[in-house]
């Protein structure tokens, strides 16, 4: 393929959707300025590439940084809707059966003109980190459970599900990355843990969900002291001096590396009394400690062990995202049984008005002695949940700025200073504009996972509406299912009351919320008050970077209004169109009863209807004529009014198969606990064929 100037490339990416859009075989007739040949390539990173992929075990966050190479070619300045990059991530765990797709994840981009840095410098590429929830297996800590992670980025076209090879889907403007990372293990399986003993605590907290376990033990000592030894056993041993000397003696790894946090301690402390402690702990297990401190003064960003390779920031869920790769077997403090060792990171943002940095703060994973790290080394993510409200502009002037972390293995970066293991790294990232705050009352920003401004005032969604926190679109005309999460202004209001109520429009009960609700993946509970069911606002990051005001359930398929009050008598309301139902659908085959009965190659008749509320799609298949799969029926309804459908169907058994199905699928336009569309419902039936 010839290569394409700026301009063309330009070109090619407002080319992109049109072509998408077409059928290819009419390529021709769309009259496009782009070749087919720059829409049949894969894997171009002109605008966009991956630069790291990792894991955050205590979040359980597989992370991907994606670079945006250029200024534009991304569907729109920051005051229009951009476009996506999206990544699908899959997993294999070594274990033979091959890649597991673990879902996908998108952030909103746009044409962001380049500036410069306080050092004059432009500020590119912009590093973006996508972050995907997962529910790993694990395995337990007496053996290493290191899958491969394949990161498949594709730009404004979501990777086809199951293509880890991307041998289906359309991959034009993308890029695929693999990573190994190390799953945390189970907590339980451990030795000395007290599971029998906890047996009768155990039922008695399940039996009653509001109490904990605490609670359930204070009035009986011999129950306290069990729920003490078992938080006892859940704290991993840390290997002392002495221990870490002996495992690694045979590595003729020395007690520079080892023994870092006692030598980092020698060399800041005054007290003559401790400094000979820490220097008779040395001299015991034969080693020296000036000879010690100076094999460390002799180190400075030394990445033999660990090194910081990638920065950047969550777009949509607001945090800093440090790469950590891990290099070698041991080194780390023990094994996975262990406490292991910590990699901190540091996070600095350097303010552009006066070019001063910023402390955000500090973060760290857990790493241990691993035998089986790969050639290529184990990739870690380090998260700081962190809110850039403070520094966010109007969309007219996009907001990019340079961010350094500091890493330093065991001991906590001191300041910006490099550390003795450890590295510093610096990158550029760019912030959402500073969104309009009208008033001095309460204004919701969320419902159900998508920004109010794309909820229409029947409460269903509107075109162009996406999952606010994973930039995955959201279907035109959905209703609300499930778990419904409120997000609000917060950080305005830390420490406010509030109280938030439900109004039903349809038979006009109304009642306030009044469940606890976890925040954010950290385990902090909002409790309302059990009188006056008022909650407290929360507004930091690091447990509630959802900006989280309340999480409910309303089991009806009504509208509802849902209001956030405050005591000075301010409120915020917003309706939504609830929708808890799932399709009915109902499918029935001519004389159907004994299956075996049909004749290969003789019709089968039948009907079938759909009753769906809100329904996107319905679609009537088989796989038992000669056609492998033929769709007999895929409608779209045109009046989004209609919420009843029903046909027949005719087609020709087979007269090779012995048996297959008919099978009817309904697709509502419904969001389900605040996440992700609704799957939709199978209804399929078992056809068997006989001959004459």
């Amino acid at each position: 393929m010839e290569k394409l100037s700026d301009k063309q490339l330009v070109t090619a990416r407002q080319e992109f959707k049109p072509y998408l859009a077409s059928n290819h075989n009419v390529f021709s007739k769309l009259k496009l300025k782009t070749p087919l040949s720059a829409f049949s390539q894969k894997l171009n990173t002109t605008f966009e590439s991956l630069g790291c992929v990792g894991y955050n075990a205590a979040k359980k966050q597989l992370t991907a940084t994606i670079n945006i190479k250029r200024t534009t070619g991304y569907s729109g300045s920051l005051c229009t809707n951009g476009s996506y990059e999206y990544v699908r991530f899959y997993m294999d765990y070594q274990n033979g059966d091959g890649w597991e797709d673990m879902g996908v994840v998108g952030v909103n981009v746009h044409d962001i003109a380049t500036s410069k840095d306080c050092d004059g410098n432009n500020e590119t590429p912009i590093n973006y980190v996508v972050r995907l929830d997962i529910n790993p297996k694990r395995a337990n800590c007496t053996s290493a459970n290191l899958p491969v992670v394949r990161a498949v980025l594709a730009w404004n076209v979501i990777p086809e599900p199951n293509d880890p090879e991307l041998t289906i889907g359309t991959y034009v403007w993308s890029d695929k990355k693999d990573a190994q990372i190390q799953m945390d293990a189970y907590k339980f399986f451990i030795p000395n843990f007290p599971i029998f003993e906890l047996d009768d605590l155990f039922h008695s907290a399940i039996l009653n969900p509001n109490i904990s376990l605490n609670q359930l033990s204070v009035e009986h000592p011999e129950k306290l002291s069990v729920l003490n030894k078992a938080k006892a056993s859940l704290m991993p041993k840390a290997l002392s001096f002495t221990e870490l000397s002996g495992l690694y003696n045979s590595e003729k790894i020395k007690p520079h590396r080892f023994g870092y946090k006692e030598l980092h301690q020698a060399m800041h402390i005054s007290d003559s009394i401790a400094y000979n402690e820490i220097s008779n702990m040395f001299e015991v297990n034969n080693w020296n400690l000036n000879d010690s401190l100076v094999d460390l003064n002799t180190l400075n960003c030394d990445t033999q062990y660990e090194e910081l390779v990638c920065v950047g920031a969550d777009y949509h869920r607001e945090a800093l995202v440090g790469t950590i790769k891990i290099k070698k077997s041991s080194g780390y403090n023990g094994g996975l049984c262990t406490a292991g060792s910590k990699e901190y990171v540091s996070f600095w943002i350097q303010n552009e008005e006066n070019c001063e940095w910023v402390h955000a703060g500090t973060s760290h994973v857990t790493v241990h002695d691993i035998q089986e790290v790969p050639d290529n080394g184990l990739f870690y993510s380090v998260v700081l949940p962190y809110h850039f409200d403070g520094l966010k502009k109007d969309c007219t002037k996009p907001q990019v700025l340079k961010v350094k972390a500091v890493l330093s293995w065991n001991v906590a970066p001191d300041g910006m200073a490099c550390s003795r293991w450890g590295n510093i790294l610096e990158s550029y990232v760019q912030l959402q504009p500073k969104r309009v705050f009208e008033g001095d009352g309460p204004e919701i920003v969320a419902i159900g996972g998508v920004d109010i401004d794309y909820i229409n005032a029947t409460g269903l969604t509107i075109p162009s509406a996406h999952f606010k926190f994973t930039g995955l679109p959201v279907t035109s005309g959905s209703a609300f299912g499930g778990l419904i999460i409120v997000e609000a202004e917060t950080n305005a209001f830390d420490g406010q009351r509030y109280k938030v109520r439900v109004d039903n429009m349809s038979d006009g009960s109304s009642y306030y919320v009044s469940n606890s609700f976890i925040m954010d993946e950290a385990i902090y509970v909002s409790n309302p008050d059990p009188v006056t069911n008022e909650y407290t606002y929360y507004g930091d990051a690091s447990n509630n970077s959802l900006n989280a005001v309340a999480k409910f359930y309303h089991p009806t398929n009504d509208a509802i209004r849902i209001t956030i009050e405050h005591m000075d008598g301010t409120s915020f309301s917003k309706i939504i169109q609830m929708d808890n139902a799932s399709p009915v659908l109902e499918l029935n085959i001519e004389n159907y009863g004994d299956c075996s009965h049909f004749i290969k190659g003789l019709p089968i008749k039948g009907d079938f209807s759909v009753s769906e509320s809100h329904i996107e799609y319905y679609r009537l298949s088989t796989n038992i004529n000669n056609v492998p799969v033929t769709i007999l029926e895929h409608v779209t309804p045109t009046n989004p009014a209609d919420t009843a459908f029903s046909g027949n169907f005719e087609f020709t058994a087979s007269t090779t198969k012995n048996c297959g199905a008919i099978t009817l699928y309904a697709k509502p336009r419904t969001i389900v606990n605040s996440i992700k569309m609704h799957d939709g419902r199978h209804l399929p039936k078992t056809i068997c064929l006989k001959g004459n």
